[in-house]
């Protein structure tokens, strides 16, 4: 194989215009192969021209590559992985491909993509035919792979958030909040700044829900949500119900108390009859291992502001 990369540009001038001319057949019966199969008929829908205009645009690298030097070559292959891999997290979140069918899928490009190229270096002499498939196949795995890694890695990433986010409102829920709270301690620690809990829950909900119905208690939930995040509280959490917390980074008990007030204001703003009651606390050091005694403080301080309001 070391004396055809002496002869690379040789086999540029036989081959390269070959290579290039056959990059339509090689989609033509990728996609034909595909048309098969049930999985890929809405993905394949309204998306068909722009796919192809990619995996041109992939062929054509690839012809260019299989003629470079080693070290180049080399280079290719890593770049060629990482732009598959970000393919690969693209079309998880715009283009939905069964997973069931990625195997299919990958198998058709390459198979495609080898037919071709062993059709064109037919004619050559075995030695020639045994490195231009070294090649083509190399650069087919390693892109594989990295679509295949990218569209993994997203998938694994979505699987998780939708793991650690309530479905109404999108804040996190409770489990994700024990997950949380050591990270975001030890974050407050380390820049020397305080980090307050606040909990609350809203006045009357089962009258809301018993008056409106549900839809509307739920609507009231998610405009919760809307506000805390124009009020940029990040760190927020649907404990059940209508109770929710928030970690507050850098933020004292006393100006906890302030923006919870004027996320209350703004409720009212929305609907006159809505207020809240909350608790505030300043977790200290040891508040990882006692995160329950903090909570129970936060509740009993929410219910005292639940029972003044009542009063």
């Amino acid at each position: 194989m070391e004396n055809f990369q002496l002869e690379l540009r040789t086999l540029k001038k036989s081959l390269f215009r070959e290579f290039m001319k056959s990059i339509p057949t090689m989609i033509h019966t990728h996609k034909e192969h595909l048309s098969q199969f049930d999985d890929f008929s809405s993905f394949m829908n309204g998306f068909v021209e722009q796919y192809e205009k990619i995996l041109e645009k992939f062929l054509r690298g690839i012809v260019h590559a299989v003629f470079l030097q080693e070290e180049r070559f080399q280079h290719f292959l890593k770049q060629a992985e990482q732009k598959a891999f970000r393919s690969g997290i693209h079309f998880l979140r715009h283009q939905r491909i069964p997973h069931q069918a990625l195997a299919c899928f990958s198998t058709s490009i390459r198979e495609s993509v080898l037919q071709e190229m062993k059709r064109v270096t037919v004619s050559d002499s075995l030695p020639v035919q045994l490195f231009m498939l070294e090649r083509w196949n190399t650069v087919t795995h390693r892109a594989i792979t990295g679509f295949l890694s990218g569209f993994s890695s997203q998938q694994f990433k979505d699987l998780k958030e939708i793991s650690i986010r309530d479905p109404l409102t999108n804040l996190y829920n409770r489990r994700y909040f024990y997950d949380c709270l050591e990270k975001e301690i030890g974050k407050a620690q380390k820049q020397e700044m305080p980090i307050t809990l606040v909990m609350f829950d809203i006045n009357n909900f089962k009258h809301i829900n018993d008056e409106y119905g549900h839809h509307a208690g739920d609507e009231l939930l998610q405009q919760i949500a809307e506000l805390s995040k124009r009020l940029k509280l990040l760190s927020g959490f649907r404990f059940g119900g209508d109770e929710f917390v928030f970690l507050l980074p850098g933020i004292t008990e006393e100006d906890a108390y302030k923006l919870v007030e004027k996320m209350e204001s703004q409720l009212m703003a929305w609907n006159k009859s809505i207020s809240l009651a909350y608790g505030a606390i300043e977790l200290l050091g040891d508040a990882c291992e006692n995160i329950d005694y903090y909570l129970q403080l936060a509740d009993e301080r929410m219910y005292s502001n639940k029972r003044e309001v009542k009063a």
